[in-house]
């Protein structure tokens, strides 16, 4: 790779890795302090230049620190210098675009009879894009069914993290029917997953199982997906290049599915979903946007498994999602209190 390139790519991903890790455009948003809405975040401005490998450590708060070089030949190595060099510049001209019009953000969208501007609100990710843009693996036209089941076979055959690839057993798309109302998003497939193909069937997914089923719903009746397609080795937290090389199949999957709400469990999940640094503790408890779509961030499965004394913060967040949808809480007989 030349060093042009490289160094362009290092920017790139500057502004794609959300505190180094994730697929998607930063944006520093301060505290979301439960049960109240927050000021819509200000239009996100030019990314910095990279700093020199020499420069001195980036204060905390600053800004995310640039990708090294390894990260950016790994992101190269997977998808070309040719192609990858072609979707910066076009990424780089969107964005431009989209700073000289300086269109103000829409709130997020409603769903069934409770709007999501009565809940909390929380920050959206509507102005954010990824460096990949608007290419699609399926063609827009087709049932979504079959897009779904195009891109499985497309995930299957997909060689673009040697690590990954050369660990796996299966990769593990999704879990659902293409007209569900309700996504789970997760992190990454675990070793029960990579051996079944299919995501949370371990222990995190058999209380995920109960969570479903406490909200009045059947686990067949919502999609469950992640936002790696390959487990890690050893479970370990994804890589950059393969965050950004798994990045567009999740984006393709919402897409098609087209949900009335998202739930993102965990931190991983949610700070890829809207592009923040935030924590999960200061993501839950509100609505936030993921292009349109209300999106509930709550704690992953796993967590509640080490801590079980946070289950009520969970059931909570579920209730939201509740009413995003538009469904009675149990124990309430209606939509839950306004």
């Amino acid at each position: 790779m030349d060093a042009e390139l490289r160094d362009s790519l290092r920017e790139a991903l500057s502004a794609e890795a959300a505190g180094g890790r994730w697929a998607v455009v930063p944006r520093r948003n301060g505290p979301v302090p439960a049960g109240e809405p927050r000021p819509r975040p200000a239009p996100a401005a030019a990314s910095p230049a990279p700093e020199p490998a020499s420069a001195a450590p980036v204060p905390e708060g600053a800004r995310p620190p640039a990708p090294t070089a390894a990260d950016a030949q790994g992101v190269a190595g997977a998808t070309g210098s040719a192609e990858l060099a072609e979707r910066l510049r076009r990424y780089r001209e969107r964005r431009a675009q989209g700073r000289a019009a300086g269109a103000t953000e829409a709130p997020p969208a409603a769903a069934g009879p409770a709007a999501a501007g009565e809940l909390p609100r929380g920050i959206s990710s509507r102005r954010d894009e990824s460096m990949f843009g608007a290419e699609r693996f399926t063609d827009p036209a087709a049932p979504a069914a079959e897009r779904l089941a195009a891109m499985e076979k497309l995930v299957a055959a997909c060689t673009r993290c040697p690590e990954l690839v050369a660990n796996r057993h299966r990769t593990v798309f999704a879990d659902g029917p293409a007209d569900a109302e309700l996504v789970f998003v997760g992190e990454a497939p675990g070793a029960d997953e990579d051996a079944q193909g299919v995501p949370f069937v371990g222990r995190a997914g058999q209380l995920l199982n109960k969570i479903i089923a406490a909200m009045g719903l059947e686990r067949g009746g919502v999609y469950i997906c992640n936002v790696l397609k390959c487990r890690p080795p050893g479970n370990r937290a994804p890589l950059p290049a393969e965050a950004v090389n798994c990045w567009p199949y999740l984006r393709e999957q919402l897409e098609i599915l087209k949900p009335k709400v998202i739930c993102a469990l965990g931190s991983p999940a949610a700070r890829t979903l809207l592009a923040t640094e935030e924590s999960i503790s200061r993501l839950r408890g509100a609505v936030h946007d993921y292009f349109g779509t209300p999106l509930v961030a709550t704690f992953h499965p796993a967590y509640l498994l080490r801590s079980p004394g946070e289950k009520a913060k969970v059931w909570e967040d579920m209730k939201m999602a509740l009413r995003l949808l538009g469904r009675p809480v149990p124990g309430t007989g209606g939509p839950g209190p306004r």
